[in-house]
């Protein structure tokens, strides 16, 4: 009768490939999923409000998105989608500057695509940030 070759593996080999395994798979999703192609959050002077901005363009055209951000007195935040249209179909808030009003209720974004060409838009915070969630 003949003997079987001893193939087993030890649990502390199989714990190791199986975590090399998913970490490989991990890495796999984390960079097939796009991210932005421009992403910028900027405070007011005085800190009561944030403009965050995003960009992602595809073969399709761009998606682009402004939310604000602001503080009451009392602490509580309140957070509001803004419209604004570029007709731009390729990245164009790369270089992004925002020029504060003093009374922190507009903001014009100064931007520039990777070449430097660009332009400017206003966005008006009682005006153009009235989207919510609710």
């Amino acid at each position: 009768m003949a003997l079987a070759d001893n193939t087993s593996i030890s649990g502390r080999a199989f714990g190791i490939a199986a975590i090399a395994v998913a970490a490989g798979i991990g890495a796999v999703i984390w960079f097939a999923i796009p991210g932005p192609d421009a992403k910028h959050r900027f405070v007011s002077p005085s800190g009561r409000v944030a403009l965050e901005l995003g960009e992602m363009c595809r073969e399709t055209g761009c998606q682009r998105v402004a939310v604000s951000e602001e503080t009451a007195p009392d602490g509580s935040k309140r957070r509001r989608g803004c419209d604004f249209v570029l007709s731009e179909a390729h990245p164009v808030l790369l270089n992004v500057h925002p020029l504060w009003s003093s009374d922190e209720r507009s903001v014009d974004v100064v931007y520039a695509d990777a070449e430097g060409i660009g332009g400017k838009f206003t966005i008006n915070l009682d005006r153009d940030c009235t989207i919510t969630d609710e």
